[in-house]
């Protein structure tokens, strides 16, 4: 994520904040620090994903909340080892950093009289990606998993379950809104496939990965290299204007994987848009489309037979002509019933193989589409269930219920149950 290129005044507690509502936000995940006109603000003490180093404002309140609490107990989710003990100190770090967490929001939060209070567990997110193979039955890993972690996704979320209720019995607010941003299953695998598999359909690109050029370049040439190079990565090309796009800074390369998440996403390099674009819009960029649309749902697991892609879709079509452009031009959606898809083949592409689980990212569980919200309050019918909601809708429901208008072109819309209870 590129900071400069995040529009922070969009966030929904700076909305807040500028329409005179004070304001005090604790650890908004994958969100770019800006001080607010109105408030505090914590940032990334302790997140699952740290993009930016910790930021507090204005500092001199928050210097004291950061001397009485120290350091996040967990500084990164993924360094356990697949140990025993790493497993063991990961899973009792994450409960102490909820405890932590804890005490630090009912600090803030009895501070004063604040209109908006947003805070973040970040540690359901680290529990479920590094432990999900410890409880889901299925996974080929579990049989070899230590059964005394297999309750450690359960033991996290318990703790902040308890954490949750502490917090809304002392906030004593109008309106107290639970969000879950995404649920969590197996770690499958695709989108990891994408780059070699468009290598091998004649996208461009050096046949060799990054993961390749490291086993075959000797240890003190790579070493020189680096140092020739200022400790940049050897392979990595960053994308069209620094925003990630994947190695697109080339006209003999048509198509790059871009990071997209647990969907697979793909750019074009399209001329008038990427500086190296060798694409023309129009019928050429559209039967290029059409090819990878096609190669794409080609693609089987060798195990079963079975195709691993779901379904491929435009940009145009998921979000309209006027899109924003900086999404993917094509996102791919996996299968999420197959197993593990360490590889995929098709007559075009052949036999590409590619292990999902890797040292560097030893997790087992994956994000889903599948969120939660839970809403109590003023107004808010008991037990009623929310339909045809959006996570977009989120910020449009909060400005509401503080009584502020949401500005012209916000994404999503009030959640309609909520509309004459602010």
């Amino acid at each position: 994520m590129d900071e400069h290129e995040v529009d922070t005044d969009a966030y929904y507690w700076n909305i807040a904040s500028d329409a005179g509502r004070r304001v005090a936000v604790i650890d908004q995940p994958q969100a770019v620090p800006a001080p607010l006109s109105n408030g505090i603000q914590l940032s990334e003490w302790g997140l699952h994903d740290r993009n930016f180093a910790v930021h507090r404002s204005p500092s001199t309140v928050l210097d004291e909340v950061a001397t009485r609490y120290g350091s996040h107990p967990v500084e990164r989710c993924d360094a356990h080892g697949e140990t025993t003990d790493g497993y063991r100190a990961l899973r009792q770090a994450l409960l102490d950093g909820v405890e932590l967490k804890t005490k630090l929001i009912l600090d803030v939060l009895e501070r004063e009289r604040w209109y908006l209070f947003t805070g973040t567990f970040g540690e359901s997110h680290c529990v479920g990606h590094q432990f999900w193979h410890f409880l889901d039955t299925t996974h080929p890993q579990h049989e070899d998993a230590p059964a005394e972690f297999r309750d450690a996704i359960l033991s996290v979320y318990q703790a902040i379950d308890a954490a949750v209720g502490e917090i809304v019995a002392a906030a004593g607010a109008r309106h107290s809104i639970v969000f879950a941003s995404h649920g969590m299953g197996p770690k499958v695998g695709g989108p990891h496939l994408l780059a070699d598999v468009l290598w091998r359909l004649g996208m461009g690109g050096h046949p060799l990965s990054r993961r390749a050029l490291g086993r075959v370049l000797p240890v003190r040439v790579k070493r020189a290299l680096r140092t020739l190079l200022g400790q940049r990565n050897l392979t990595h090309i960053p994308g069209s204007k620094g925003r990630g796009y994947g190695d697109l800074r080339s006209n003999q390369k048509q198509a790059a994987p871009v990071r997209n998440n647990r969907c697979g996403g793909i750019r074009i390099n399209l001329v008038g848009r990427e500086p190296f674009g060798c694409v023309h819009p129009g019928g050429e960029a559209d039967a290029l489309v059409h090819e990878l649309r096609t190669e794409l749902l080609a693609l089987r697991d060798p195990a079963s037979g079975e195709p691993i892609v779901a379904r491929v879709s435009s940009a145009e079509e998921l979000f309209g002509d006027d899109h924003h452009p900086d999404v993917p031009d094509l996102v791919v959606v996996f299968r999420t019933d197959l197993g593990l898809l360490n590889a995929c083949e098709s007559p075009r592409v052949g036999l590409v193989e590619f292990p999902v689980r890797r040292k560097a990212i030893p997790r087992t569980g994956d994000h889903t589409a599948r969120s939660g919200l839970w809403i109590v309050g003023t107004g808010v019918p008991a037990g009623r269930a929310i339909t045809g909601a959006n996570v977009l809708d989120i910020a449009p429901t909060v400005l509401q219920l503080l009584d502020v208008d949401p500005p012209a072109g916000i994404d999503g819309r009030p959640l309609p149950d909520l509309a004459a209870t602010s």
